[in-house]
């Protein structure tokens, strides 16, 4: 292997090593593959800690052994420490408006008449090579499943973009028979009222990222939104006062919070796993289902203003697409395999050109979760 005292390293000497560590590293016998809507992935490791986390988190969308069929794509993962900075002049992915800090490094390589790309996590060390065949995960991947977990799932988003969907940075459920997807620029609690809203729901669809599109099957011209199987992230300030989610946390760690300023609480950074195949009912994960209406959380924290729900659609009101606008970020490449360009953002015309007559329900005022519920279950009935 490279001797690591040297400094800079090219990136060709990284892939070479990479090569050499993959064909020399025996994986686990045991795979796991999922299946997801018109797209399945086989994952393979050599670490049965990474393993045993994977195949507990799938659980609601693993494949049952034999697959009869081959999968749509292949991801490995490997456990392993010596490729942690590498010396690598890598280029840092510039972050979404109000994030700060480095996150993710990166740089593009020619390998075999292909564009591939490596992105690094500089806070974790896990190194990605993003290529079509194989996509492969190294590093402290025992530490850090999470990274794993989106990097799998990142592959079936990016399969869908290159099919001409678009990414919507939403939440999203089913709620009496209606999809509706949940906006709000990060930290506005689109998780928080989503969790409250499946109380009344049918089915959670997805937390973070939503795959939007007009439906091409049964209804043509109706839209669709697909969510991605990622049980929602949600911090202390969502646990504390939704009873449901209490048994995510200690009594006496609740006590500690509530104890906090409303406004200390709100901004924690403490993140927890909300399985809601566990905490709602079984089968309360859905991958896929209609759109009938946007939720668009355009409150305020320091508001003093009463909770309001205003009707609209993304024509009437442009500016609240900002708040659905999500970047595909560094891993993803387009059909042609070429990768996004840093600070590439998405084209708002692209959105409301298809989107733009979607209805919209516009909460403005002081952030109250329980006042937002009955105000979107109201309008609901108006679909």
């Amino acid at each position: 292997m490279t001797d690591l005292s040297q400094g800079v390293i090219l990136p060709s000497h990284l892939i070479s090593d990479l090569k050499h560590y993959i064909v020399s590293a025996p994986l686990v016998p045991e795979s796991i593959t999922i299946g997801l809507p018109g797209f399945s992935i086989e994952i393979s490791t050599n670490s049965p800690v990474l393993l045993k986390t994977l195949k507990a988190y799938f659980n609601p969308v693993l494949l049952p052994d034999p697959i009869k069929t081959p999968p749509s794509l292949k991801v490995a993962a490997y456990e392993n420490h010596q490729f942690i900075d590498r010396g690598i002049q890598w280029q840092d992915w510039k972050r979404e408006a109000g994030k700060s800090g480095r996150k993710d490094s990166f740089i593009d390589i020619e390998e075999k008449n292909e564009t591939q790309r490596l992105i690094y996590k500089v806070k974790t060390g896990v190194l990605f090579w993003q290529k079509n065949d194989t996509p492969v995960a190294v590093g402290p991947v025992e530490q850090h499943p999470n990274q794993i977990i989106n990097f799998i799932l990142t592959q079936y988003l990016n399969e869908n973009l290159r099919q001409g969907w678009l990414l919507g940075h939403a939440a999203g459920l089913e709620i009496q028979h209606k999809g509706i997807a949940i906006a709000g620029l990060s930290g506005g609690g689109k998780s928080t009222l989503m969790l409250h809203l499946l109380e009344d729901g049918e089915h959670f669809i997805s937390n973070d990222r939503l795959l939007l599109n007009t439906q091409q099957t049964a209804r043509p011209g109706q839209f669709w939104m697909r969510g991605i199987p990622k049980q929602p992230r949600i911090n202390p300030g969502t646990i504390v006062h939704n009873k449901r989610l209490h048994k995510l946390i200690s009594q006496e760690r609740r006590q500690e919070l509530l104890a906090l300023p409303t406004e200390m609480l709100r901004e924690l950074e403490e993140k927890y796993d909300a399985d809601v195949n566990t905490l709602y009912h079984a089968d309360c994960f859905k991958p896929e289902t209609e759109l009938n209406a946007f939720v668009i959380l355009n409150w305020q924290s320091d508001s003093t203003d009463n909770t309001q729900l205003k009707h609209t659609t993304l024509n009437q009101s442009p500016k609240l697409l900002e708040a659905i606008l999500k970047s595909p970020g560094p891993f993803y490449s387009d059909s042609n395999n070429v990768f996004l360009a840093n600070q590439t953002q998405p084209d708002p015309k692209e959105y409301l050109d298809r989107l733009g007559n979607i209805p919209c329900f516009e909460l403005t005022g002081r952030i109250d979760f329980h006042k937002a519920r009955d105000l979107v279950l109201e309008a609901i009935q108006t679909l």
